[in-house]
């Protein structure tokens, strides 16, 4: 754990192809929401969820509660750089590093969190998950200076979290082979209930 770092997850989507709320989602005892606090805490000092306004309370097990603020989008069905937006004022002062996660990544594990952290060095402003050719901008590491961009950014119409990166130093990392699964979400119910047999296959 490192006071330094902070770990941001946007969890206020709609969830429309799915059908329901995906952070709530059960894989085995716990939720994806739930599988990705523990992972996120083992690095950061901090993790603020991104909610909207309208969604239900989240049940989050009482040994993270603790240790995670609940924030709320001002304006609803904007995107994810309004949930980046909105989160400022709830991201400790001393943070240097932030990770920006979305709640659909049922693999996630804190190995792959580590991985960019350990390729966050002074040379970059982010490090972003780059997998089968697509750059994902909500699954990486930024300098806090990179967030503050979001409202500007949305103020001019745009909403395409690629944008935050337009003018920085960014770095670019592909999984090992060894970690295929990490960085892949799930957005559909057959995607679901291929994760839910993973997490049995395991078991």
């Amino acid at each position: 754990m490192n006071d330094r770092i902070t770990t941001l997850i946007l969890a206020g989507g709609r969830s429309s192809r799915m059908g329901q709320d995906k952070a709530g989602l059960l894989l085995g005892e716990k939720s994806v929401l739930e599988n990705i606090l523990e992972n996120a805490i083992k690095v950061s000092g901090h993790v603020v969820v991104m909610r909207a306004p309208d969604q239900p309370p989240l049940s989050i097990q009482s040994d993270l509660s603790d240790r995670i603020k609940i924030g709320f989008d001002r304006v609803e069905g904007e995107g994810p750089l309004q949930g980046i937006a909105d989160s400022l004022i709830h991201l400790p002062a001393q943070a240097e590093r932030i990770f920006v996660l979305t709640c659909d990544l049922p693999f996630l594990s804190n190995r792959w969190i580590e991985a960019l952290n350990e390729a966050f060095t002074e040379d970059w402003d982010a490090v972003c998950t780059h997998s089968e050719n697509i750059t994902n901008a909500l699954l990486a590491l930024y300098r806090p200076q990179v967030l503050h961009r979001a409202q500007e950014l949305l103020n001019e119409g745009k909403r395409r979290p690629l944008e935050l990166l337009k003018g920085w130093r960014v770095k670019k990392l592909e999984p090992t082979h060894d970690l295929p699964l990490e960085v892949k979400d799930m957005n559909t119910p057959s995607e679901y209930e291929n994760a839910k047999l993973h997490f049995k296959l395991k078991t």
